[in-house]
């Protein structure tokens, strides 16, 4: 696979650009997820069933 890589007359740089982006792209949203707080993710995942709002966003 490598040498198909190195045996590309100019689209090398695309190829390999495009590559690292999106490698860097998918570390940068796996990081996030790993980060989030479980207590977040249970508040969103019963948000649309829970019919009473959050306190945050209530009106007096």
């Amino acid at each position: 696979m490598f040498k198909q890589i190195k045996d590309l007359a100019g689209g090398e740089f695309y190829l390999i650009t495009s590559l690292l982006l999106f490698m860097v792209f998918f570390i940068i949203v796996a990081v996030y997820l790993f980060k989030l707080s479980k207590q977040h993710v249970s508040l969103m995942s019963n948000l649309p069933i829970d019919d009473q709002p959050l306190k945050e966003y209530e009106e007096d």
